[in-house]
């Protein structure tokens, strides 16, 4: 069946040419992902790839003695599946839906015909490789140099970047769980925010109060990982969307 028309909002995709995403359209499938939804299990092939269009996903590592801890976020920025980009049978973290959203699923065998077949799709697909990889170094220098609020203040961004809402559903738990501090950290540094009127609390959620004073509370880090993706995947801003691609109706539900 056709899915409704909608415009692509994935960055990755909107960063193909016209003629190569409308090659691949036809393979992708449009999904609802709810809360909670494992998208990718530790060790265990991965079989689908999903080009997230809204909501966030957490890429969770563990161990048996310390439980998770988050190592990255997706949205729309990204896709979930990188070890069947990278020709790797099974996966080696968690991928949770934090966020309810959707996104463009598609069969991981297929994904890599594609990339046989496709120089640009692959080498757009290795850019993004290649920016999760940069968050991920900057990400250590983060987490061993710079203080909870700033860290927090940086993650914050990053969520708020991928989902275009001021009101952030996060609670205490996850926040805990994706800067690796103790519960009581993530509310120490929660209430500097919420006085300096960064942001407010409300129940379950978060709404950004004031978006340029928490860019100026963040570290550096979120703008060196944001200027980096902007720079690997080259992506066009959202308003013009829909007048380079138009709704790709073709897309299976």
């Amino acid at each position: 069946m056709t899915a409704p028309p909608g415009v692509i909002q994935n960055s990755i995709l909107l960063g193909l040419p016209a003629v190569t995403l409308a090659r691949l359209a036809p393979e992708l499938r449009r999904v609802q992902l709810e809360r909670r939804k494992i998208l990718q299990e530790a060790h265990r092939p991965v079989e689908l790839v999903y080009f997230i269009e809204r909501g966030v996903a957490a890429v969770l590592a563990r161990t048996r003695r310390d439980g998770e801890v988050g190592v990255a976020i997706i949205g729309r920025a990204g896709l979930v599946g990188i070890p069947a980009v990278l020709g790797i049978v099974r996966s080696w973290c968690r991928c949770v839906m934090e966020v309810p959203g959707e996104a463009l699923q598609i069969d991981a065998k297929v994904l890599r015909r594609a990339m046989d077949e496709s120089p640009t799709l692959r080498q757009q697909l290795m850019n993004y490789v290649g920016a999760l990889h940069f968050q991920h170094t900057q990400a250590v220098l983060c987490c061993a140099r710079h203080r909870i609020e700033e860290r927090l203040a940086g993650w914050l961004l990053m969520a708020h970047d991928r989902l275009d809402e001021d009101t952030i559903p996060l609670t205490h738990d996850l926040l805990s769980r994706m800067l690796g501090v103790r519960r009581a950290g993530i509310t120490t540094a929660l209430e500097r925010l919420e006085r300096s009127g960064v942001v407010r609390k409300t129940r379950g959620a978060l709404e950004i109060a004031d978006r340029a004073l928490l860019e100026q509370t963040a570290c550096e880090c979120y703008r060196i990982i944001a200027t980096e993706y902007q720079r690997l995947l080259n992506f066009p801003p959202l308003e013009n969307t829909q007048e380079r691609y138009g709704n790709h109706s073709a897309l299976a539900d």
